[in-house]
């Protein structure tokens, strides 16, 4: 048995250094030997299809990065849309039975334009009345008396002025809405369950633009279509867009049975601005 410092002697000389590197280097030979042979064997195996995965490619997808990007999804500043938006209470009919009287309302929802206190809805909420002392708007619960400004059935929209003080009128979108894109529908669903005055979002996408439909009996034209969700009350609501942005009016849902089919119509913002172009007050 070597003594530990005669085997660390032995090891330092010379002629065993030579003798370690030529085992170190024949190692390595026999390394780069085994890769070899291992790379032919799989290229021989990969040509004969012998199931073996060539390794993943980390090149760019040429074909990926042709594609357009996925629209964003960030939602639109809803709070400030809260001021914006008022319910509008009409009195449909009234009648006295056993001495009570007995009064029924229809419920709709517009949003201011102007700060003059211009409100656009659609005019199917205003049940063809044109006395203006049965239309009632709750800003903010707060009841204020309408004036009727004007109607178009035609395009199913009506502007009625109110004196609400100072307001913060919802901007109107003037590009073209793209189709696919995110959109918020607003208004104020189910008042004999809410009580709180304050307005309900869905959200969706835009499923169609210029669609045509058979509604009661007469083609509409020109609707935007959307799935976000719309509920009795909500008609005359805005659909906004990412931006927070008026791009129509709500009108009405696709039901059948009372169920509802999962899409919405909406009158595109511009069927009213061409109004205002034209010389609507």
């Amino acid at each position: 048995q070597l003594h530990p410092k005669t085997t660390a002697l032995r090891a330092a000389s010379p002629e065993n250094k030579r003798g370690l590197e030529s085992r170190a280097c024949f190692r390595s030979s026999q390394r780069r030997t085994g890769w070899l042979a291992a790379s032919v064997a799989w290229l021989l195996l990969g040509v004969s299809g012998s199931g073996c995965a060539p390794p993943p490619c980390r090149c760019p997808d040429p074909i990926a990065s042709t594609l357009p990007k996925p629209l964003p999804v960030a939602a639109p500043p809803l709070d400030a849309v809260v001021g914006s938006v008022v319910q509008i209470k009409v009195k449909v009919d009234e009648q006295m039975s056993s001495g009570k009287l007995s009064e029924s309302y229809e419920y709709g929802t517009g949003f201011f334009v102007d700060e003059r206190g211009r409100i656009l809805t659609s005019a199917h909420v205003l049940a063809g009345i044109v006395d203006a002392r049965r239309i009632s708007v709750l800003h903010g619960g707060r009841p204020l008396q309408a004036r009727i400004v004007w109607t178009d059935r035609d395009c199913d929209l009506a502007v009625l002025s109110v004196d609400a003080g100072k307001i913060r009128p919802m901007r109107l979108a003037e590009a073209a809405p793209r189709l696919g894109e995110r959109v918020f529908a607003v208004g104020f669903p189910y008042v004999d369950v809410f009580t709180d005055h304050l307005p309900a979002f869905s959200s969706g996408n835009l499923a169609g633009t210029g669609r045509s439909i058979d509604y009661e009996g007469r083609q509409v034209d020109a609707l935007l279509l959307t799935d976000a969700f719309v509920a009795d009350g909500c008609s005359g609501g805005p659909l906004l867009n990412e931006a927070g942005e008026v791009i129509g009016v709500l009108r009405f849902n696709l039901s059948r049975k009372g169920t509802w089919m999962g899409l919405s119509f909406a009158e595109p913002i511009g069927s009213y601005l061409s109004h205002k172009s034209g010389g609507a007050p």
